[in-house]
């Protein structure tokens, strides 16, 4: 070893003073009396540079040293190689750039981006989310948080609400945003001549302008969810204020809208028959809030769902949302990945307690017994949140176990009979002759015709055939299923997704007024305790006053046994993997995914932490 190290000793001294080393060994001595006299020639100029004195290195230096030299050079050089690879593994991050494209697919076309109308179309609300701002937003825990609201205060009576205005708020035509454009639009909403969907909302609330950067909201009596009703985009009033309200929703400025929001639209394209192709929009610089990573977002229109997904399997699209799970994994291609969106959304078979056999409680109440809700798992996979109560994301423990042996007894008592050749119950007691007479048993389910509905229905024909009961389905479009139910209201058990609005507001299902001209009471049910217990969550003044009361909604609710609540479908978001940063989702309503998309990205640069 020492051998070694005096060899590497003398190399060097021999590259950078051109000694001539001393000795009894003759490799170290140089070999010619040429080769000394460059040494000399060379080491006598002080303005030697090192690389040139390099230069000649393999005409000074014997073989052996020069092998020496090149071996301690490459050690070194790895050396320094795995150090600065250690360092940047430790120290040198990869995190998201502002940049890049993303597209996505939507089933339908734009037709009034405009806050007062955006509800009608899915579509429309979609685009409008990232083109509008508004005073409050809906965080992924569905509380209202502050957008445009600098802040705000409630009066001790908790009737008036006071909003004032950020003032770093600019619309994309760079005309700032005052409380005038608030008092516009919401002054429009409740204006008839607009007919707007949401005037109901706000028909008892009176706005009342305070000055330019503060507004009023005056209720008639205290509402702890009206925040979650500021949701609603803000129009600018310099451009609809010029617009006659007979003919808003003629307006050009309904398919190339300005808002306040972080994208702004550039472009889009129709086809031969003026349906809108896709739609371009692009960040916009003086956007308030945080700035997205994504620079530009593109919407692709499709008539149907299979057209959309063959475009996201064929890689013409970055993302298509919505896709059931049990679907994914048909739709998804070797470049994506999927991520969970969860709704305020109930899976809910519906009894019609005006129905000549279920208006009985006894019945209904057998028929829940028999349900084994563990199954629904089972048949539609682990994505599914089971859950017996009416509101969502609440686990209730309320729901009654599955006991088939207690749904029998029950039925026994009520007068149905099994018969044991047919298995079927009847409503008399019958022999065991195969013709036994009598009024049998029998249910019809009627269920949209989608795939994982269709499989709850004939689970729950299933579970209900274990106690005797004869049961049909029939499934069909949701359109039609829904206008014929609706009208005629003459079902039995209707397997419906209910989507609620984010306050969680249950009257317009359960509410007795909800059961004629056109409501969606499915259950037709028509109680006085539990019109009152609803009436308790809509006159709640305080939060804990609602939580009191949706305990009791939900108890009063099941004591009835309206309906069978299944479980919370999930939907699968369907991403390229050019689209990161995104993690599952909980949302309000379904446009709300987009704005949780602020903090994605396709671009990455490198960083020191």
């Amino acid at each position: 070893m020492s051998r070694w190290i005096n060899q590497l000793r003398a190399v060097w001294q021999r590259i950078f003073f051109w000694q001539k080393l001393s000795g009894p060994s003759a490799a170290m001595q140089p070999e010619t009396h040429d080769d000394h006299a460059l040494v000399l020639a060379v080491s006598g100029s002080a303005k030697t540079s090192l690389f040139k004195r390099l230069w000649f290195l393999p005409r000074v230096l014997p073989a052996t040293e020069w092998r020496i030299f090149w071996i301690a050079g490459l050690i070194f050089i790895a050396g320094i190689l795995v150090g600065t690879i250690d360092l940047a593994r430790f120290k040198i991050v990869q995190v998201p750039a502002h940049g890049g494209v993303a597209t996505e697919a939507l089933v339908g076309s734009p037709k009034l981006i405009n806050p007062l109308y955006a509800s009608l179309n899915d579509v429309d609300r979609d685009i409008a989310t990232l083109v509008y701002s508004s005073l409050f937003r809906l965080n992924d825990h569905l509380e209202p948080i502050p957008d445009l609201a600098e802040s705000y205060q409630w009066s001790d009576d908790g009737k008036t609400l006071e909003v004032t205005l950020r003032r770093d708020v600019k619309f994309q035509d760079e005309i700032p945003l005052t409380a005038d454009d608030v008092a516009f639009t919401y002054n429009a909403i409740q204006n008839p001549a607009y007919r707007s969907p949401l005037a109901r909302v706000f028909r008892s609330v009176h706005v009342v302008l305070v000055d330019d950067k503060t507004i009023q909201f005056q209720l008639d009596e205290p509402n702890p969810t009206f925040l979650n009703d500021l949701t609603i985009g803000i129009l600018p009033a310099h451009i609809w204020s010029n617009i006659p309200e007979a003919s808003a929703q003629l307006a050009d400025v309904n398919i190339r809208p300005i808002g306040s929001g972080p994208y702004k639209v550039v472009s889009f394209t129709r086809d031969s028959k003026g349906l809108v192709m896709n739609f371009r929009l692009e960040q916009f610089d003086q956007y308030y809030g945080l700035k997205p990573y994504i620079h530009e977002w593109r919407f692709r229109f499709y008539a149907d769902r299979p057209s959309a997904e063959a475009a996201f399997k064929n890689g013409l699209v970055d993302a298509l949302a919505f896709a059931p799970w049990a679907e994914a994994e048909q739709t998804k291609n070797d470049n994506s990945h999927p991520i969970r969106i969860e709704l305020p959304q109930k899976t809910i078979a519906f009894f019609n307690t005006k129905d000549p056999l279920l208006k009985d409680i006894d019945v209904r109440k057998a028929l829940t017994l028999a349900i084994d809700s563990s199954e629904i798992a089972n048949v539609l996979g682990s994505e599914v949140r089971i859950t017996d109560s009416p509101f969502p994301f609440d686990v209730a423990t309320t729901g009654t176990p599955a006991n088939l042996d207690e749904s029998r007894k029950l039925l026994d008592s009520l007068g149905w009979k099994l018969n044991e050749p047919d298995g079927l119950r009847y409503a008399k007691a019958t022999s065991t002759d195969e013709n036994a007479s009598g009024t049998v048993l029998s249910l019809m389910i009627t269920v949209p015709n989608q795939p994982d509905l269709v499989k709850v229905a004939e689970l729950l024909q299933r579970r209900w055939s274990l106690v005797g009961v004869k049961v049909d389905v029939h499934s069909d479009d949701a359109q039609p299923l829904l206008e014929d139910a609706l009208s005629h209201r003459t079902y039995q058990v209707l397997i419906w997704n209910v989507l609620l609005s984010p306050e969680q507001d249950l009257n317009a299902f359960w509410n007795s007024s909800q059961t004629k001209n056109g409501g969606f009471n499915f259950s037709n049910i028509e109680d006085r305790d539990l019109d009152a217990a609803l009436n308790k969550t809509t006159a709640a003044t305080t939060t804990e006053m609602l939580a009191a009361a949706r305990t009791e909604l939900a108890q009063t609710i099941t004591e009835r046994y309206p309906a069978l609540f299944l479980f919370e479908p999930s939907y699968s978001y369907l991403l390229s993997k050019r689209i990161q940063g995104a993690s599952d989702l909980r949302i309000g309503t379904p446009s709300d995914r987009l704005w949780q998309a602020m903090s994605w990205y396709v671009n990455t640069h490198w960083a020191w932490k």
